[in-house]
């Protein structure tokens, strides 16, 4: 029989020490790992893969441990041949001229397979290790000296670390719960493009396939691909129409890029590398490289050194002047400058960011020049919850009028309107409140008592507070009403902190006779707890049925119990009973205890109790479905794979004739909506997985 999946490789040579394959499994670092091949290669998945294997390490280190798997045993006879051919390839004078290969030397192909993913060259782990370092994959510790820490290590006074030297070691630890959220990326932007407008999204699709930009160039790539799409041509001095377009266009991705800081969805981070530092470096040597940067070379067992011999002298002179650029990530580093026209000079050297320059002058105190952003993930996952929670509210307590309740005499009080919209308000300020630059918005500097005091506010909120977060409709509802928008808002907050089960809103300060109307609180904890219970029964529904579903919540309920008591409150016979509960422990949803009453331990006087760990239970719900999404998403990639030669059909459909026939038309739109279906589930799935493990 032959194999289906013959040729396709999803995994790396280092996959078997963190994937499914290993021992126990593990579905998330599994997932991880194919998550960095889909979006970045083999090679960067190696890397990857190599440091959640070992652990924290230096990059000596992870270049040992890879060698260690990659590398094959190969001869050193034929390794100094190869040398001896190279030592004369070198000599072009005895070597003849058409024996030379390409750049005159030969390689030996040390790799064990012949699959991408063997990596046995240094530079290659330093490239990928900085492709994670530029998307925030991977966490950087250490810098310090070892031969001064190993002296006195109570007495060790703190250096900033020189990269320079070769006594600094970095450690690198790779990250790969944010690794799992790579395929979340399109549904970041359409958030964006919901929340803010389509500006906004474009300048988070930059920003997530770039990792992280300056600011001036996160705006010049968005506004670059707003002129693609609007087909405006390159030349636009000579229409007046399109340029005015084009200008518009800037002013709006500017005012957007704005947008996004204040509302935290993109953050300010440090730069990996200055151009000032490396000058001060530079300096502090004195080893005569007056204004350049340090060229950074690697040998073969990995040890960076620094390469004195190539040089730069872009701007500086001998007498210590420095160039535009180094003041400008100087000015960078250390905050807002005094002279504002200084920091403006930043880009004007490219025509382009010369426009973007002008837009920027009055908001420096929110967007320093030369800042580095990316975007916040934090933001984006709490902003998903709070639209989640809401339409979680909105199907318990649904917006339309209860008829029957009027029919039966009751109350229109009892009803509750726009729960769902209040409860997005209200988790949607949380959000600010958490992440958005308040002290940038207001240019102030906030205490560190301030800033601790306003961390414990986080969560609370007024009715007042939450009404620029409403939608217009339910706005204009309330203020249609007697008494006005913030005298019924707060009337239906306190409404909802009737509701028990679960309960959606905790009043801390009694509204009545408050100044503004009181003071309370969305209980995500309960709500998220509410959700969880939904998703974990509708699996065991599906999966083993409804009794097993029944079966576990009356354990739930109940704590430990016999099969016999079990069976008699879930309404089944006790062999059914037994058989499922049975089928249930061995899928690890629940426990068997057994307590054996003599010291013979014999099992016919032993008493056995079942039991439910919810933080077990929810573990194997979640490892389950990260296999499934692991699962249909390798299964996308080989339906790809195999149709490879339909999609370069589909691309060339004008010029050729191949998919003229009906037959072929069939086969085409089958693999699309195979593929199709593919993407929904895969998107249902990671949505699950973030609601049980993100969120």
């Amino acid at each position: 029989m032959t194999n289906a999946f013959g040729g396709f490789l999803h995994t790396s040579p280092l996959s078997n020490l963190t994937s499914s394959t290993a021992h126990p499994p593990d579905p998330h670092a599994a997932l991880a790992s194919n998550c960095v091949r889909d979006y970045f290669g083999p090679v960067v998945q190696t890397v990857a893969d190599a440091l959640h294997a070992r652990g924290t390490s230096t990059l000596h280190e992870l270049v040992a441990n890879i060698r260690h798997h990659c590398l094959r045993d190969w001869n050193k006879e034929r390794g100094r041949l190869v040398d001896t051919i190279n030592g004369s390839v070198s000599n072009k004078a005895k070597f003849p001229s058409e024996l030379h290969y390409h750049g005159g030397k030969v390689k030996m192909n040390k790799a064990r397979g012949s699959e991408a993913g063997f990596v046995t060259d240094a530079s290659h782990v330093r490239a990928a290790l900085i492709v994670l370092l530029h998307h925030s994959l991977v966490k950087v510790s250490g810098g310090g000296n070892k031969a001064a820490s190993n002296k006195d290590p109570e007495n060790e006074i703190k250096q900033k670390p020189d990269p320079t030297s070769p006594h600094t070691h970095y450690r690198y630890t790779f990250l790969y719960e944010k690794a799992r959220m790579l395929p979340r990326f399109p549904r970041y932007v359409e958030h964006a493009q919901h929340s803010i407008n389509d500006n906004a999204a474009q300048i988070v699709e930059c920003l997530l396939v770039n990792g992280r930009m300056r600011g001036e160039d996160a705006i010049f790539s968005a506004w670059e691909d707003a002129k693609r799409k609007l087909q405006v041509e390159e030349d636009m001095e000579d229409d007046d129409d399109d340029d005015s377009e084009s200008n518009k266009t800037l002013k709006d991705i500017v005012q957007g890029f704005k947008k996004l800081i204040e509302g935290g969805y993109i953050e300010m981070v440090q730069p990996i590398s200055t151009n000032q530092d490396m000058l001060g470096l530079q300096k502090e040597k004195q080893d005569g490289i007056n204004g350049g940067e340090f060229e950074f070379g690697m040998n073969e067992d990995g040890t960076i050194v620094a390469e004195n011999s190539k040089k730069r002298s872009r701007s500086s002179s001998d007498d210590g002047t420095v160039s535009k650029k180094q003041k400008v990530d100087h000015h960078a580093q250390n905050g807002s400058s005094k002279d504002d026209n200084l920091d403006d000079s930043y880009g004007t050297s490219k025509p382009d960011h010369a426009r973007i320059l002008p837009l920027l002058a009055a908001q420096r105190k929110l967007i320093p020049v030369g800042s580095v952003y990316r975007v916040n993930m934090s933001m984006f996952h709490t902003s998903l919850r709070a639209m989640v929670l809401s339409r979680l509210v909105s199907d318990m307590y649904p917006d339309d009028t209860d008829k029957t309740a009027k029919k039966k005499g009751q109350s229109d009080n009892n009803h509750m309107e726009h729960v769902g919209a209040i409860v997005n308000a209200a988790l949607t300020f949380a959000a600010r409140q958490e992440h958005a630059p308040l002290g940038r918005i207001l240019g102030t500097e906030e205490s560190e008592e301030e800033r601790h005091h306003r961390m414990a506010e986080w969560g609370t909120f007024c009715p007042s507070q939450i009404v620029p977060f409403l939608p217009a409709e339910v706005t204009k509802s309330l203020k249609s009403q007697v008494g006005g928008l913030q005298q019924n808002l707060s009337a239906l907050l306190v409404r909802m902190c009737e509701l028990q089960y679960p309960p959606v809103i905790l009043e801390i300060e009694e509204a009545l006779g408050h100044p503004k109307g009181g003071k309370f609180e969305i209980c995500t904890r309960q709500l998220l707890q509410n959700m969880r219970d939904r998703i974990v029964h509708r699996v065991l529904t599906t999966h083993h049925g409804l009794v097993a579903a029944r079966i576990v919540s009356i354990l739930q309920m109940k704590g430990h119990c016999e099969s016999d008591v079990i069976a008699e409150d879930a309404m089944v016979p006790a062999k059914e009973a037994r058989e499922v509960m049975h089928r249930l422990h061995r899928d690890k949803y629940i426990n068997l205890m057994d307590m054996h009453m003599t010291k013979t331990h014999n099992s016919g006087t032993a008493i056995y109790l079942w039991d439910v760990m919810p933080s077990r239970l929810l573990k194997t719900v979640k490892n389950n479905v990260c296999t499934a999404l692991l699962n249909l998403r390798l299964r996308r990639q080989h339906e790809v794979e195999v149709g490879k030669d339909w999609m370069d059909r589909a691309k060339e459909a004008g010029a050729t004739e191949e998919n003229v026939h009906e037959e072929d038309k069939k086969k085409y739109h089958a693999f699309c909506k195979g593929l199709e279906r593919l993407d929904c589930a895969c998107l249902q799935l990671d949505e699950t997985l973030m609601v049980l493990k993100d969120f």
